[in-house]
């Protein structure tokens, strides 16, 4: 499945909410939700030694892509580009590849240009 046909699946199942505030809002909280629980897995791992669902990682990976993926529409944002700006900017940032000297010496001015293009 493409972006683009993600996209139009996502819109299908989305309820528009009285207000553009509150279909943000809406987006947003959903996307604290489904990171939470996400890491709620995780945080079981650690605490309890449970064993990781990793079928249910996925599929909460993917409902925090829906709200993403509606975030997007509803502000008229193309993923694709937002994807695209958020490797430019860590290329500026690690050159060649990670190194904690550039994660600790970041170039915030070069990279706000890099987002700003």
């Amino acid at each position: 499945m493409t972006l683009k046909e993600y996209k139009i699946e996502s819109k299908r199942t989305c309820p528009n909410l009285n207000t553009n505030a509150e279909n943000l809002l809406h987006m947003a909280l959903g996307m604290q939700t489904e990171a939470a629980e996400i890491s709620d897995v995780f945080k079981k791992k650690l605490a309890y030694n449970k064993d990781i669902d990793w079928v249910n990682v996925k599929e909460e990976i993917g409902d925090l892509m829906w709200y993403i993926m509606n975030l997007c529409t509803f502000n008229n944002f193309d993923l694709e580009e937002i994807l695209q700006t958020n490797i430019d900017k860590l290329r500026v940032r690690f050159p060649e590849k990670f190194t904690e000297e550039n994660a600790l010496n970041r170039n915030l001015e070069q990279e706000r240009k890099t987002l700003e293009k």
